[in-house]
C-alpha cells in the first residue's frame, strides 16, 4: 500500500520577494526537501504562492509545520491534503515557476476566475487541480514528469475456482469537451447478455451474494483486458461492510496488476445505500485504496442517502447523478436548482459530474450548458454484450 501523500497550500507573502530572495529561498527548500525525500513544486505570482509538497506524511506534515510557522507567510491556507498512488514531481526536490496573470488568465477552466484579479491564495481545490494538471501536461515547464507508469505486462484473463453464470456489457462514458471515450461501465449480464438470472438464484445467503460480487468485479477485469480496453474501466462496489470492502477492493487492485491494467484507469462505484454500519470506517478503507490508484465515483447521487455529505466523507473523484434528478430536467425547474448546486459544489471542489441515464436531448444540452461533460445513458451509447465502443457519431447525428 502506498504511503505516499501531497499536500497542497497557497499563502501570502508579508514582504516583497526580490529574485535573489527567491532563489535562496528555494536553495534550502531544496535542501531540506532532498534530505527528507520530499519532492514538488512552487508557483509565484505577485506576491502570492502556490506550493505542492508530496512524500511521506510525517516528512510532509513536517515541512509544512516549519512553513507555517515562518512570519515571511501569511494567508496561509490547506487547499489538498490526500494520499496520491505516486508522485508527480519526482524529477524535481522543488520545482519552480514565476508565473504571470496573463498565462493564469489563459488557462482552460480557471480562466473565470484568474481574469477576475484573484490570486493563488484565493483558490479551492477545483481551481487548483485544473492548475496543477496544466503544469503536469507541460506548462511552464521545461519537461514533463518522470512520474509515468510503465507499459503493462501481458494480459491474462485469471482463473476463478469455478466460473459463475455470469458475462458483461459494456457502456461507454463520453467526455463531450473532448468527443471521447474516457471509461466504460461492466454491467453484469447472464452469459447470453440477458439478465444474470441463473447466477443470482444460486445465491442462497449473504456470503453467497458477496462472492458472486467479488468475482463479477474479477471477471469483469479479465474481460476488458482480453478486449484491449484502451479507457478507463467503472465497477461497482456492493460490499455491505468495511471489512467486505477492503477484500473486495484488494481483490480488484490484485486483479488489475495481474491483467496489465493500471489502478488509476478503474473508478469503483459505491452506493451509499447499499451500506451497512460505520460509514467513517468504510470511508477509511476507501481512502487507503485511492492512495494506490484507484478512483471513486459516489453513485445514485441526490437519492436516497447519497448526498453532499457524502462528499465530504468519501472525497470522490466524481460523481454520477441519480436516473431520477436526470429525467426530463429541462422542463423540470426544482430538479434545475438541486442538480445546478450539485454542480456548483463539485466544481468547488475539483470533482467530476456525470450525467448517467441521459435519453433524450433535451437532457444533454440542459447539462451541457451548464458546464457538464461527461455522460452517460442509452442517447450516449447503449451497453454492448461483451464488447467495447470505440467511436461514437458526432453529436450532430444524435442531436436534432
Amino acid at each position: 500500500m502506498s504511503a505516499l501523500m501531497h499536500l497542497i497550500y497557497s499563502s501570502a507573502a508579508t514582504q516583497v520577494f526580490t529574485p535573489e530572495d527567491l532563489a535562496a529561498l528555494l536553495a534550502l527548500a531544496r535542501k531540506k526537501n532532498a534530505s527528507l525525500a520530499v519532492t514538488g513544486m512552487l508557483l509565484h505570482i505577485d506576491g502570492s504562492f502556490l506550493q505542492v509538497l508530496e512524500g511521506e506524511p510525517e516528512a510532509v506534515d513536517g515541512i509544512f509545520r516549519t512553513i507555517s510557522a515562518d512570519p515571511r507567510h501569511t494567508q496561509i491556507v490547506t487547499i489538498i491534503r490526500e494520499p496520491i498512488p505516486r508522485r508527480a514531481f519526482s524529477d524535481w526536490s522543488m520545482g519552480f515557476a514565476e508565473v504571470t496573470a496573463e498565462e493564469l488568465a489563459d488557462l482552460d477552466g480557471a480562466n473565470d476566475f484568474f481574469t477576475g484579479g484573484a490570486c493563488l491564495t484565493r483558490l479551492n481545490s477545483g481551481r487548483t487541480k485544473k492548475l496543477l494538471g496544466a503544469f503536469k501536461e507541460g506548462r511552464w515547464r521545461s519537461r514533463l514528469s518522470s512520474a509515468s507508469m510503465a507499459a503493462s505486462a501481458a494480459r491474462r484473463e485469471p482463473a476463478l475456482r469455478e466460473r459463475p453464470p455470469i458475462s458483461f456489457a459494456f457502456q461507454p462514458v463520453y467526455d463531450a469537451s473532448e468527443h471521447t471515450i474516457v471509461s466504460h461501465e461492466a454491467i453484469v449480464c447472464g452469459p447470453d447478455g440477458g439478465p444474470p438470472d441463473a447466477a443470482l438464484n444460486q445465491c442462497h445467503t449473504a456470503q453467497d451474494r458477496a462472492r458472486l460480487d467479488m468475482e463479477a468485479r474479477v471477471l469483469a477485469i479479465g474481460l476488458a483486458a482480453r478486449l484491449a480496453l484502451p479507457t478507463g474501466l467503472t465497477l461497482s462496489l456492493r460490499a455491505h461492510h468495511a471489512d467486505q470492502a477492503a477484500q473486495a477492493l484488494r481483490s480488484v487492485l490484485d486483479t488489475a496488476t495481474q491483467c496489465g491494467i493500471e489502478a488509476d484507469r478503474i473508478t469503483i462505484a459505491i452506493d451509499q445505500d447499499q451500506l451497512i454500519g460505520d460509514p467513517i470506517a468504510f470511508a477509511s478503507i476507501i481512502q487507503q485504496y485511492r492512495g494506490a490508484g484507484l478512483k471513486i465515483c459516489v453513485d445514485h447521487f441526490g437519492a436516497g442517502r447519497s448526498g453532499l455529505s457524502q462528499v465530504e466523507t468519501y472525497q470522490p473523484d466524481s460523481i454520477a447523478l441519480d436516473e431520477n434528478l436526470v429525467r426530463d430536467i429541462a422542463s423540470n425547474g426544482p430538479r434545475q436548482a438541486i442538480a445546478r448546486g450539485i454542480i456548483q459544489t463539485c466544481d468547488d471542489l475539483g470533482i467530476d459530474v456525470i450525467a448517467r441515464h441521459v435519453c433524450i436531448p433535451a437532457e444533454y444540452d440542459w447539462f451541457r450548458q451548464e458546464g457538464v461533460s461527461l455522460f452517460q445513458g442509452p442517447l450516449i451509447g447503449a451497453p454492448k454484450f461483451e464488447t467495447l465502443t470505440r467511436d461514437l457519431p458526432s453529436p450532430a447525428q444524435w442531436l436534432p
